[in-house]
């Protein structure tokens, strides 16, 4: 599927006529269910894939026009700090990129084994114009030529109708917010939130994940922590936390109210209805993580250990009684 090419000044404004709202969390946390949410509004467009890929994945737009994350692991800073010293390193930087968007940013399978990529909706010679606009302008600006570059991304896809808010849930929003803040000081955050007996069960069956009860809630512990780093350098008013459990289960009414409001969104009816009959309680087992675990014994006990460690260091674990 190829998708139209679209007619854009050449030249794109660095002042984004959008607000990026960047969902993420510890993955498997619901992120792909507000999407799916906000989506239907008249006002929000879901992203098309909802992971972009393009702003916090290695040599993203993150890495591209901002110094390396200080909570990133000590490996990826030390070589991006030697990348970054050695000469015609923004050659390289500015190539590494565009070798992501003609490669697996271009086209790739999600975790469906279903084709997915930014090839879906943005036409090939769109592509290739804002790669040239972003090398032109990143000499002199590398900050307002990522922007740029992102802008024009967001409204050459072709199901791009103007929208006033864009959504992208890649898990790793959370844990970049603080260089997302910088590199885009308008964007708004939902962390998505979910018991973690429920995110580490949940990971376990899924094909990447570790397959083991104590690796599983390793895992989880470790992208919480990654999320509290990120959010540390974010303002506090333009994150929103909320619990999968209490949007779909536990507090309805009042956790979708928070969320049009955070968001500064009126209802409306199509997204109601998407709430009301696709986001049924039943659709969330708050203990079905019981009966998808080998051994609850030795899970809920790696879980309680790691909850000890993280409640230990002021973490919050968002978890249900």
């Amino acid at each position: 599927m190829s998708a139209r090419s679209t007619v854009l000044p050449h030249g794109s404004s660095s002042v984004l006529d959008f607000t990026p709202v960047m969902a993420g969390g510890t993955g498997r946390s619901g992120t792909t269910v507000i999407a799916g949410l906000l989506g239907r509004h008249r006002d929000v467009r879901a992203s098309r894939p909802r992971e972009v890929k393009i702003v916090t994945e290695p040599v993203g737009l993150l890495d591209l026009c901002l110094e390396p994350s200080d909570h990133a692991p000590a490996r990826v800073q030390r070589r991006m700090r030697l990348l970054a010293a050695l000469p015609g390193s923004r050659r390289w930087r500015l190539a590494a990129f565009a070798k992501q968007m003609r490669g697996r940013w271009w086209v790739r399978s999600n975790r469906m084994g279903r084709e997915s990529g930014l090839h879906l909706t943005i036409a090939e010679e769109d592509r290739e114009r804002l790669i040239e606009e972003l090398a032109e302008g990143f000499s002199d600006d590398p900050v307002k030529a990522g922007r740029a570059f992102l802008a024009g991304i967001v409204r050459a896809q072709s199901d791009d109708e103007g929208e006033s808010l864009w959504v992208d849930t890649s898990p790793s929003n959370i844990s970049e917010a603080d260089r997302i803040h910088r590199l885009l000081p308008e964007a708004r955050f939902i962390r998505m939130v979910r018991d973690g007996r429920s995110t580490a069960a949940s990971v376990m069956a899924e094909r990447w994940g570790p397959d083991d009860p104590e690796g599983a809630v390793a895992w989880w512990e470790r992208q919480l922590r990654a999320g509290e780093a990120g959010l540390a350098g974010t303002p506090g008013d333009v994150v929103l936390t909320v619990s999968l459990e209490d949007l779909v289960v536990l507090n309805r009414d009042a956790t979708y109210a928070r969320l049009m409001d955070f968001l500064g969104l009126d209802d409306d009816p199509r997204m109601r209805r998407f709430f009301e009959n696709r986001m049924r309680p039943d659709r969330v087992g708050l203990d079905s993580w019981r009966r998808r675990v080998p051994d609850v014994r030795a899970f809920e006990g790696a879980y309680e250990q790691a909850a000890a460690r993280l409640a230990a260091d002021g973490i919050e674990v968002f978890a249900r009684s």
